[in-house]
């Protein structure tokens, strides 16, 4: 899978939205994880 078809997936999957410019920082795994959990409404 190429970057933008992951971040769509993370955006359906959890329910946030990933702007571009935080989307082209998600380089690892890590990465999107922190994003999610930073950004998720829990």
């Amino acid at each position: 899978l190429d970057t933008v078809e992951l971040v769509m997936a993370f955006e359906e999957e959890f329910g946030v939205e990933i702007p571009d410019d935080a989307a082209e920082k998600i380089l690892t795994v890590k990465d999107a994880i922190g994003y999610i959990e930073e950004n998720s409404a829990a």
